[in-house]
């Protein structure tokens, strides 16, 4: 798969922004429409109304669909916002091409036992004090 262009990141990262503010705003309107929701259903439920009045049907409807909607949207544009990540900058390029991949010093997990003041138990006794 080729590596995606810098126009085509920028567009991702656009469109993500603008799922991720979307879906703010409407986990937002959520926060005023589904107590609402919630108390009229109850108040049905409880048998204190009939039926749901054409406010309680909207509320509810409404209340659903910013909830699921907006916690689906701002959960997708962050993670597509960044999943793009940034190109490789022409400085670690080069790098890359002097030095190679390789790590310049080697990882030794031995390393972490040795500490400073403590003899080392390959050399025998260590003094680090001046």
């Amino acid at each position: 798969m080729p590596e995606p262009t810098e126009q085509q990141r920028a567009r991702r990262r656009r469109t993500g922004g603008w799922m991720l503010a979307v879906g703010v705003v409407a986990l937002f309107v959520s926060t005023f429409t589904v107590p609402e929701a919630i108390h009229d259903l109850a108040r049905v439920s409880a048998g204190q109304e009939t039926g749901l009045s054409t406010r309680g049907v909207v509320v509810t409807v409404v209340g659903a669909a910013t909830l699921l909607g907006g916690g689906a949207l701002a959960i997708l544009g962050f993670n597509w916002r960044r999943s793009v990540g940034e190109g490789p900058h022409p400085e670690d390029l080069l790098l890359d091409e002097q030095f190679g991949d390789a790590p310049v010093r080697p990882y030794d997990p031995d390393e972490l036992l040795r500490r400073p003041g403590r003899p080392d138990p390959e050399d025998g006794q260590r003094d680090d004090r001046s």
